[in-house]
């Protein structure tokens, strides 16, 4: 729609082993952002009404900021949360964010479907990058999962 960016990636992973790289904070900082990034904040409180915060600082030492509140956590194949962007100078309004895990012969499709407030924010998003950076991210995820076992 106007308003939803959807991502889409399948890893050559077990269902859990892919909810466990993306909701733990010492699997999350190996492979959240792109590889430019230092990631200096990776804080997760996975309950609903709890919270996430991931700082992401760059060569240059500018910090970017995703932060969030957990609506609905359904292990291992949902979780639903707001997001906010924040950099120096910049806010975002929160979109909402609902992450959904299927495994079909031991592969699993991550779906990722952002709703922002208004199309302007969603093309705010779209022509920030981010497609390029997804795509960075999801190949780390995918490095990561081919050594955990």
């Amino acid at each position: 729609s106007d308003r939803e960016i959807v991502l889409t990636r399948t890893f050559d992973a077990p269902r859990k082993l892919v909810w466990e790289a993306v909701t733990r904070p010492e699997h999350v900082r190996q492979w959240y952002g792109c590889s430019a990034f230092t990631i200096t904040t990776c804080e997760i409180d996975l309950r609903v009404g709890g919270s996430y915060r991931y700082t992401m600082r760059t060569l240059e030492g500018v910090d970017h900021t995703m932060t969030g509140i957990y609506h609905e956590i359904v292990a291992p194949e949902r979780v639903v949360h707001t997001e906010r962007y924040e950099t120096t100078g910049f806010t975002s309004p929160d979109a909402m964010v609902t992450m959904t895990l299927t495994e079909q012969d031991s592969r699993t499709r991550l779906q990722t479907v952002v709703l922002h407030p208004n199309k302007e924010s969603r093309d705010g998003h779209l022509n920030s990058g981010m497609e390029n950076g997804a795509g960075e991210t999801f190949d780390r995820l995918a490095a990561l999962l081919a050594t955990m076992s």
